[in-house]
């Protein structure tokens, strides 16, 4: 069940505070678009395996990125 202020983290309840609930969010709303630098594949190809690390499965890379979005410091 959700509500209409903590939309999916409301299965959390009070536990973790707001800051949590914000950071999953980020996560959770992560629609930038993914390209591998190595192959050029695209969104499908490349899945988060770890905090920071993303796999591409087209050629079997593993790229670096931000904790919760592909990539960082963009404006």
């Amino acid at each position: 069940m959700t509500t209409k202020k903590v939309k999916e983290t409301g299965k959390y309840g009070v536990r973790g505070g707001v800051g949590i609930r914000k950071k999953f969010l980020l996560a959770i709303k992560d629609k930038s678009k993914k390209i591998c630098p190595k192959c050029g594949a695209e969104n499908k190809k490349i899945k988060k395996i770890a905090s920071g690390i993303y796999h591409c499965s087209k050629c079997d890379t593993k790229i670096s990125g931000g904790a919760y979005k592909y990539k960082t410091g963009e404006k």
